[in-house]
């Protein structure tokens, strides 16, 4: 009886587990399979591009310009880490080619509340201190340029939009929020860095005076010395 049991049940377990299969394994492999195409068709390197480059990330400071003792890290008062990205137009940027200038790296996201609130204010600056030698790097955090684009275009963005689609750069600069903005002299230094939202930096550190955007005018002069 026991023998006939067991061959019956053989048939009936093997039911059971083409059930599982089709009404659960099976989905799941689909819905994976759909997001996997989803991803490749959103991030996938754009025709032409570079962006699977491993040279695209953080480098190493060319010797000429690391002065001995001067340490390389994203704290005040030290050399900024140098990067190369790909930029929205296909080009590329190096920060440490821009020697010589004052320079904002921004790094941010579309998604970002407070990144779309400051960002007219980079925008201004841009547009009044260019002349004195500002640049500004807007380094998107791991978006596509199908994402970054509208954006950029919506606010009016001249300024370099570099993209750290895999977040190399963020990880270097030890970014834990975004946005965070870094204010880089002329000999590549970082002066000062607001990690967070810049407007409510100001408020809380009680700017007394001051409309918005004095406190950035105040630190673009510092780095344009």
């Amino acid at each position: 009886m026991a023998e006939e049991r067991q061959v019956d049940e053989a048939p009936q377990r093997r039911r059971v587990w083409r059930g599982v299969w089709r009404s659960v394994v099976f989905p799941l492999l689909v819905v994976a399979a759909i997001a996997a195409a989803i991803w490749w068709l959103e991030y996938r390197p754009e025709s032409g591009s570079s962006v699977g480059d491993s040279s695209y990330g953080p480098v190493a400071m060319p010797v000429e310009l690391a002065p001995p003792g001067m340490d390389v890290s994203p704290e005040e008062g030290s050399l900024a880490p140098d990067f190369v990205l790909e930029t929205l137009d296909g080009g590329e940027i190096r920060l440490s080619e821009q020697r010589g200038k004052g320079v904002i790296v921004n790094l941010w996201a579309t998604w970002c509340g407070p990144c779309r609130k400051e960002m007219p204010q980079f925008v201004a600056a841009y547009d009044r201190y260019q002349a004195e030698g500002l640049e500004i790097i807007a380094v998107n955090v791991q978006e596509s340029p199908s994402i970054v684009r509208p954006f950029v275009d919506d606010f009016g963005m001249d300024f370099p939009v570099a993209l750290d689609r895999r977040g190399k750069v963020s990880d270097e600069f030890r970014i834990i929020g975004l946005p965070t903005t870094y204010f880089i002299d002329r000999e590549g230094v970082i002066r000062s860095v607001f990690r967070g939202p810049f407007l409510e930096r100001l408020k809380e550190t009680q700017v007394r005076g001051a409309i918005e955007g004095d406190e950035l005018t105040r630190r673009i002069e510092e780095i344009l010395e």
